[in-house]
């Protein structure tokens, strides 16, 4: 069993039965290739990836995912922290915030979309596994 995935070999999560499912909202396209080939080292499957609100939501809806690593700045007229609080409250998919901003004010504006974890950028592969570990405890 490698020690990089998540909950177990493969990135099989107890409860679940399967690998998390990841959607990544994120609109600098390195970033995002990053945080998916870094996902999938930890066994998680990435089934889909937005760089707007509008996006996020709808690719949500289609693909269901588990969880969601969503930035802050994203384009559109919406930020990170209102498509995440609309995930949570509609579908009840919460978020991993990976962002250049989390400051107190965007944390108490987050705080009703029940985040998972802050994560600052530049990440590390340790912090995401951690981040994805507690949200595989939670299920």
């Amino acid at each position: 069993m490698s020690a990089n995935t998540i909950a177990g070999a493969g990135g099989y999560t107890p409860g679940i039965g399967r690998p998390l499912r990841i959607m990544i909202v994120e609109d600098e396209a390195l970033i995002a290739m990053d945080l998916e080939m870094t996902l999938e080292d930890l066994g998680a499957e990435v089934v889909c990836k937005a760089s707007s609100a509008s996006e996020a939501v709808r690719l949500a809806r289609q693909h269901q995912p588990d969880c969601v690593t969503m930035d802050i700045n994203i384009h559109g007229d919406r930020d990170g922290v209102s498509a995440a609080i609309e995930l949570y409250q509609l579908l009840g998919i919460r978020s991993i915030f990976v962002s250049a901003y989390g400051n107190p004010e965007t944390r108490e504006r987050a705080a009703s979309a029940n985040p998972v974890d802050w994560i600052s950028k530049p990440f590390s592969e340790f912090e995401l596994k951690k981040a994805l570990d507690d949200f595989s405890s939670s299920l």
